[in-house]
């Protein structure tokens, strides 16, 4: 039986919650002071690094269950406490890697990724979309300007690109929460919702899944994504592909599951159809690519089809009369999973980019890279391995329970495209790994980047382990049932 189990915090008791964005707050300010006496960026990103950690460790010793703070403006649970370290990991990723190339105004690139990671873990916090959408504001801002350091022409086109896209989309999802507020008479997002108008709640289903498929880049609102990862800084891009993304499609979670839960037919639908569509560009764009970055990018489409698979299997079992709770809470911790194996998936393999001297390699560019680095070689292919889905991976392990409860709601049909779709991966992941084991060596030379190779094996390591620790779906099927207010 599920019951409600939500506790209000207030007074001074409710600090406790702030602590880590406080930290992360603290540290920002504390590199842009030290900007004004020393360029050291070895100083800044050491602070940005510690805090980060400071912060995670701050964040695993809030209690856990769930706490209303600040009069309903944040909602601490095992769901938002989940995807804040997720966001936390995500900027830890390139918090080292980003030496390379971030060549000025360092302090400025380590307290911008702070700000922004701050306005990540206030959104894995809240329930409400007013918040939702200031602090989300937030992260993209900041992201706009990440996108352009480096300072080459290609980062700078690519970050304005980047900036008139984000603009397009924040227009799209203001009018989405004012027709929102119209049907629901709230910006609190929770379960039971009434609806008082459906037509307007329809409209904000669309605008709102214009404006969040920007960000996520859902096709057709997917170019700008492959300009953006293509032209941005190696490590930036493995940025915005994991944490800025995620930090949308963690939105995308509570707006369209818990916010438009009434209307199963047609969130069931719009996100099919834009599923479909999705993962099959992204995948059939990458066959065609002999550009290692521009892959990955188009890869990154793809993963986000996989990703939305999550919306269709909760509103179809709502439209169909299933067991709805059930099938949402397996469907959001598959999500979760998903998102957990992701981060390792394709923020490694944009980090692997720095570790090449060529700031966009071909694939000659990296051939007969297992003679050279076989660590490294073998490190790439196993994310690689991952991303297709192959066993022993976690990538197959995060598809494997997102196909399950496709067939588990009668979605056969969706499930074979899903499959098809992740087999047409392999051809173009495993003509990667031929080139580093089966061609002859290139001229291009490693710039043997400790911190990116590093960066590389452990995201290698993490996503085998991921795949034989047996516990964690069902931690994270607990920590799903927190989202809808709930304790099972």
């Amino acid at each position: 039986m599920i019951t409600e189990s939500i506790s209000t915090v207030t007074g001074i008791q409710s600090l406790q919650y702030l602590y880590p964005l406080i930290v992360l707050g603290i540290a920002g300010f504390v590199i842009l002071g030290l900007g004004l006496v020393t360029s050291s960026k070895r100083a800044y990103a050491g602070i940005a690094f510690g805090s980060l950690v400071l912060a995670a460790i701050l964040l695993l010793v809030i209690p856990q269950n769930t706490y209303n703070v600040l009069s309903d403006s944040f909602t601490f649970n095992q769901f938002g406490l989940y995807f804040a370290i997720l966001f936390l990991i995500s900027s830890l990723f390139i918090t080292l890697p980003s030496l390379k190339n971030i060549s000025a105004k360092g302090d400025i690139f380590y307290a911008l990724l702070l700000f922004v990671t701050t306005g990540m873990v206030v959104a894995a916090f809240t329930m409400n979309l007013i918040v939702l959408f200031i602090s989300f504001e937030a992260v993209s801002i900041g992201t706009y300007v990440l996108a352009a350091f480096h300072k080459t022409r290609r980062t700078l086109e690519a970050s304005t690109k980047y900036f008139f896209t984000g603009v397009v989309s924040t227009s799209f999802i203001i009018f989405g929460l004012a027709f929102f507020y119209q049907a629901m008479g709230t910006f609190q997002l929770g379960p039971a919702m009434a609806v008082a108008s459906k037509p307007a709640l329809l409209i904000a289903l669309l605008f709102l899944t214009i404006g969040f498929g920007f960000k996520v880049a859902i096709f057709p609102m997917h170019q700008w994504a492959i300009d953006t990862y293509y032209g941005s800084e190696n490590s930036v891009s493995a940025f915005l592909s994991t944490g800025s993304k995620l930090v949308a499609f963690m939105i995308m979670i509570k707006v369209f599951i818990i916010g438009f839960a009434s209307m199963g037919e047609d969130v069931f639908l719009l996100f099919t159809l834009l599923a479909v569509f999705t993962m099959t560009y992204g995948n059939i764009s990458a066959l065609s690519t002999t550009n290692v970055k521009k892959l990955f990018a188009y890869s990154s489409i793809a993963q986000a089809g996989y990703l939305i698979l999550v919306f269709s299997i909760t509103s179809y079992a709502m439209w169909s009369g299933q067991n709805y709770s059930f099938i949402a809470i397996n469907a959001v911790a598959a999500a979760m999973l998903y998102s957990l194996v992701y981060i390792f998936m394709k923020g490694g393999a944009f980090v692997f980019l720095n570790t090449v001297d060529k700031e966009s390699p071909e694939f000659s560019d990296i051939s007969g890279l297992a003679r050279k680095s076989p660590a490294l070689a073998m490190g790439l292919s196993i994310l690689l391995l991952a991303l297709a889905g192959i066993p022993f991976t976690g990538g197959f392990t995060g598809k494997f329970y997102m196909f399950l409860y496709l067939v588990d709601v009668k979605l056969w049909w969706l499930a074979i495209i899903a499959i098809l779709n992740s087999a047409i991966s392999v051809f173009y992941y495993f003509r990667v790994i031929m080139y580093m084991y089966w061609k002859p060596e290139s001229q291009v030379l490693m710039t043997r980047s400790r911190a990116a190779s590093a960066t590389v094996l452990i995201s290698a390591v993490v996503v085998v382990v991921i795949f034989f620790f047996f516990p964690l779906f069902p931690l994270l099927h607990g920590y799903a049932t927190s989202l809808f207010g709930v304790t099972g």
